[in-house]
């Protein structure tokens, strides 16, 4: 399976000229859309894609998603997050479509923990108040909150290893807009707890999402 990032570009993209120092001179051009996966089905057969259609979403970029058939993704912190989407509730996990990817976060997002320091107390009500959750202790939140996109329609989960683990954001990937400490954080021998796989697999049974007898 392969995740197409920026998948919007397909439908528009924004051209700078060669030789611009900034993006101020730049244009909007009209991609090829689902012309392109069109002839890719044609060529090799119907392929397992993830589409990324994050970010500023225009119609025609839902319609491109909706026409190519690939799932679509939904990010869980962006349900609640007003810097990122407004507190989309296209994001909240009862509103996911069955054709769609679940996440918890993405390599650009914190940790679900370190999203969870960093929130401010409004949000944090408003996110306990959501899974009618009021007594989770703050170190054990992420449990709720991947419990809360694997119950959802959504066809596939995907959690990074960084939340099943409950790290904060010295685990974190990437920072977007930053450059010089990301892509850094490894997975250590040890972390991988005997308990803590015995969480992802209580998690995944629970909601018929593990494929372990």
């Amino acid at each position: 399976m392969v995740r197409i990032d920026h998948f919007r570009g397909f439908d528009e993209y924004y051209a700078i000229p060669f030789g611009e120092e900034t993006a101020v001179n730049g244009h909007w051009e009209k991609g090829p859309s689902n012309a392109l996966f069109e002839a890719m089905e044609a060529a090799i057969g119907k392929q397992e894609v993830i589409a990324e259609d994050l970010g500023f979403v225009t119609d025609s970029v839902r319609e491109m998603v909706r026409k190519s058939g690939f799932p679509g993704m939904k990010v869980l912190e962006f349900a609640f997050d007003a810097r990122d989407t407004g507190e989309s509730s296209e994001y909240c996990p009862h509103n996911y479509p069955y054709n769609s990817v679940a996440y918890t976060g993405t390599h650009d997002n914190a940790t679900l923990i370190g999203w969870w320091k960093d929130m401010d107390e409004g949000t944090l009500r408003n996110t306990r108040k959501y899974m009618a959750d009021y007594y989770t202790p703050d170190d054990k939140i992420h449990f709720p909150m991947i419990a809360s996109i694997m119950r959802s329609e959504a066809k596939l989960c995907i959690v990074p290893i960084q939340d099943y683990l409950g790290l904060g954001n010295e685990a974190r990937i990437n920072t977007p807009s930053t450059v010089g400490d990301n892509w850094k954080w490894r997975l250590v021998e040890g972390q991988l707890t005997e308990a803590a796989k015995q969480d992802v697999i209580r998690l995944t049974r629970c909601f018929d999402r593990s494929t372990l007898k």
